[in-house]
C-alpha cells in the first residue's frame, strides 16, 4: 500500500512498505539499492535523502520468467495483485522464450480488468504460433497468431529482445485444367482431368518451422471409347481421330500447381490457387486500449 502524500512519515512506515533489517536507517532506502524499487523516482539513488522523498512511494511487485514456457497469462502470474492498484513489473530474462502452442492463444496475454500499472521488460523472445498451410483439398492458409496481447490500459513494454508474430500459412495450389471432350465420328473423346493443386506450406511459429508448398499432382491422360464401351486408349489412332475436337484434343491437360510457401515470423503466407494466411502481429490490443512501447530489440509483424 502506498505511503501517504503529505504529513509526517515515520521510518517504521517506510520499513513496513519496503522491508529491511532493524535497526533501520534512511540510508537503507535509496532507490534501486535493493529495497526501494525503480518506480519511486522521487527517492534518490545516492546522496541526501529525506522523509519527504517517500511521499506516495510504493513497492513494485516483481515477477521474473527465467525459463522457457508457453501460453502465459499475466493475471495468473500476478494473482490477486493483478487487480490491486500497485505497480507491477514482469521481467523476461535473456535467453528465455515464451511461445504459443496454437493459433487459439497468444504467447503472452494481459487480459482485461487489470488495476494499476504493468511494465513488461523483455530481454528474451516472445513467439506467436505459425499458421497452417492450406490443405490440397481446398481452403486458404491459416493466419499467424499474435505474440503479445494486451487487453488492459496502463501497460508499458520495454523490449531489448525479440517479439515476433507467427508467419501465415501458404495457400493451396491451383488445380490443373481439364482436357477438352467431344464426339468425333461416333467415338467419344474424353479429355484428361487436370491435376490437383499442392498443399500450402506452414508458417513459422513457436516450435514450428517454415515450410514450402508441395507440388501438385499430374493430370490424367485422355482416352477414347466406342459407343459400346470398347476402349481405344490414347495415342496413335485415338489422337488422330480426336484431334478435331474443338479447343484442341489434349489441350489443358495440365498438372496441379504448387502450393504457396509459408511465411517466416512476421510475414504472410504466399498466395497460390487460394490466399495465404496473414502474418501474426507482434502486439495486438483490445479496442480502446493503448500501450506504450520502447524498443531497441526486434519487432516482427504488425502492430495494433
Amino acid at each position: 500500500m502506498a505511503l501517504q502524500s503529505s504529513g509526517a512519515i515515520a521510518l517504521s512506515q517506510i520499513a513496513a512498505e519496503f522491508g529491511g533489517s532493524a535497526p533501520h536507517g534512511l540510508n537503507e532506502y535509496y532507490r534501486n539499492g535493493g529495497l526501494v524499487t525503480s518506480n519511486n523516482t522521487n527517492v534518490p539513488t545516492s546522496g541526501t535523502i529525506d522523509f519527504a522523498d517517500f511521499y506516495g512511494a510504493v513497492k513494485q511487485i516483481l515477477v521474473t520468467l527465467s525459463s522457457n514456457d508457453t501460453n502465459q497469462n499475466v493475471q495468473t502470474l500476478f494473482g490477486s495483485n493483478f487487480t490491486t492498484n500497485i505497480p507491477k513489473l514482469l521481467v523476461i530474462n535473456s535467453g528465455v522464450e515464451i511461445g504459443a502452442t496454437s493459433t487459439n492463444n497468444s504467447a503472452l496475454t494481459v487480459p482485461s480488468g487489470m488495476v494499476g500499472t504493468l511494465t513488461i521488460q523483455n530481454a528474451g523472445t516472445i513467439s506467436g504460433a505459425g499458421g497452417a498451410g492450406a490443405p490440397a483439398n481446398g481452403g486458404n492458409g491459416g493466419n499467424g497468431e499474435t505474440a503479445l496481447y494486451v487487453g488492459s490500459n496502463g501497460v508499458t513494454v520495454t523490449n531489448t529482445g525479440t517479439i515476433r508474430g507467427g508467419g501465415g500459412g501458404g495457400g493451396r495450389g491451383s488445380n490443373g485444367s481439364n482436357g477438352n471432350s467431344g464426339t468425333v465420328a461416333g467415338i467419344y473423346c474424353n479429355g484428361g482431368t487436370g491435376g490437383t493443386g499442392g498443399a500450402g506450406g506452414n508458417g513459422q511459429g513457436y516450435n514450428q518451422s517454415q515450410s514450402n508448398g508441395s507440388g501438385g499432382s499430374s493430370g490424367s491422360a485422355p482416352s477414347c471409347t466406342y459407343p459400346n464401351g470398347g476402349g481405344l486408349g490414347s495415342g496413335g489412332a485415338c489422337d488422330f481421330i480426336c484431334s478435331s475436337v474443338p479447343g484442341g484434343w489434349g489441350s489443358g491437360r495440365s498438372g496441379g500447381g504448387s502450393g504457396g510457401n509459408g511465411g517466416t515470423y512476421g510475414n504472410a503466407g504466399a498466395n497460390a490457387g487460394t490466399n495465404g494466411g496473414s502474418a501474426g502481429k507482434y502486439i495486438k490490443t483490445a479496442s480502446g486500449v493503448s500501450v506504450s512501447i520502447s524498443n531497441s530489440g526486434s519487432l516482427l509483424g504488425g502492430a495494433p
